[in-house]
């Protein structure tokens, strides 16, 4: 997907594929060449676009792909572990190759996705586990505010 030009990114790189390949592997999934062209547009794109987004990077390369398809890998890539996906019901589904817990905030402006960096998540699944009888399958926070572009509105 990405070439690395130092030893470091390019074990990163080598790592995150083989864990990739795994998940296909014990899904009994395959990685299609469309899949495939999905994570790499994921990839190109970057940040967290919407399906039309992906649709249209992949269509850069392959003009004959449908929408359909992208939607179809994009569904399988989330439901294997590959990707996250984020659902705000005011805006489209946003994808994220990060499957870490971290914190995303939404523009209510322009729908704009980001990371929050430097907040920790820490073990938030775990603790709400601990502190009730729920068994939990995923903890998402919403955040939303206004993005610095939006502001000068």
């Amino acid at each position: 997907m990405i070439e690395q030009s130092s030893n470091f990114g390019s074990v990163m790189i080598e790592a995150l594929e083989g864990d990739i390949r795994g998940k296909f592997r014990r899904s009994g999934y395959t990685l299609t060449s469309q899949r495939k062209a999905v994570l790499d547009a994921l990839e190109e794109v970057g940040g967290h676009p919407s399906a039309e987004d992906v649709y249209i990077a992949v269509k850069r390369k392959n003009p004959r792909v449908a929408l359909g398809t992208v939607y179809q890998a994009l569904s399988v890539l989330e439901e294997i572990g590959v990707i996250s996906c984020k659902r705000w019901s005011e805006s489209p589904a946003r994808y994220d190759l990060n499957t870490a817990p971290h914190l995303d905030i939404r523009c209510t402006g322009c729908g704009r996705v980001s990371e929050v960096p430097g907040v920790e998540v820490g073990n938030l699944e775990t603790e709400i586990q601990q502190n009730t009888t729920y068994k939990v399958r995923s903890a998402r926070l919403v955040i939303e505010g206004l993005c610095p572009r939006c502001q000068r509105v």
